[in-house]
């Protein structure tokens, strides 16, 4: 039987450091629409869920939900059974978890992950948390099996809120595949979550989105390069804990 493939979008209002920030405007439109932009060019891909709490707050995101992408509600805490939910409503057997924090996600990255999953015997792919690929390109694939059964037997706090640790702790049970990259760009912090990365994501599109609006790792790369000084506006932020593979307030 063939896969079904779905992205699931976490995606919420009441960020702790960055409150609306998927609303912030990136060259004339909301950060979260510039993102799903992305992901609706990953090769491989069967359907886009957006995954987002139930509360009222939360209303204004659906308000520029795009055309073929679906909607899921859900719990705001428990984001494992908001994603696990929403996966099994869109019938996924394998689901490819982005955060609407990485409006700068480069398909081509994200798609080569989801390559190297499937021809890997393995349940789980991601890409590399410590070295590698920037901060912000951050993709994870895996089995709805894998999944479901984090869902049914997950129990800490960080196991609900960041969907994945009870599969990435276990590799004797869940195969996985973390893929690298060299030279190592992960000190490019890309990810929004503070208004210095705002800063730093809406100065890239203004610079390098009227050139090309799907600009991706080279462009940035030869960006960097003229102007090293951009990679300054950010580069005190701290990362939080575990915020590599959570929702990281989004």
């Amino acid at each position: 039987m063939q896969d079904n493939v779905v992205a699931i979008i976490q995606a919420r209002m009441t960020s702790t450091r960055l409150p609306g920030k998927v609303l912030l405007p990136l060259s004339g439109a909301p950060l979260l629409q510039r993102m799903l932009e992305r992901v609706s060019r990953i090769t491989g891909l069967d359907a886009i869920w957006l995954a987002i709490p139930a509360g009222k707050d939360h209303d204004p995101i659906v308000d520029i939900l795009p055309a073929g992408v679906k909607l899921f509600r859900g719990s705001e805490t428990d984001v494992l059974d908001r994603t696990f939910k929403a996966a099994k409503q869109a019938n996924a057997t394998v689901v490819m978890r982005i955060t609407s924090d990485c409006p700068i996600i480069d398909p081509t990255v994200s798609g080569e992950i989801l390559t190297a999953f499937k021809n890997s015997p393995v349940v789980y792919a991601r890409t590399a948390l410590t070295s590698g690929y920037p901060h912000g390109f951050d993709t994870e694939v895996f089995t709805m099996e894998a999944l479901a059964s984090a869902h049914e037997e997950a129990t800490t706090d960080d196991e609900r809120e960041h969907v994945t640790p009870f599969i990435w702790r276990q590799p004797n049970r869940f195969p996985a595949l973390e893929i690298d990259h060299y030279p190592d760009f992960r000190y490019w912090r890309l990810t929004v979550d503070t208004p210095e990365d705002y800063q730093l994501v809406k100065q890239i599109f203004d610079i390098l989105f009227p050139r090309n609006p799907n600009f991706g790792f080279e462009e940035l790369r030869k960006l960097f390069t003229t102007q090293p000084e951009l990679l300054e506006i950010n580069a005190n932020i701290v990362q939080p804990k575990l915020a590599d593979i959570s929702e990281s307030n989004s």
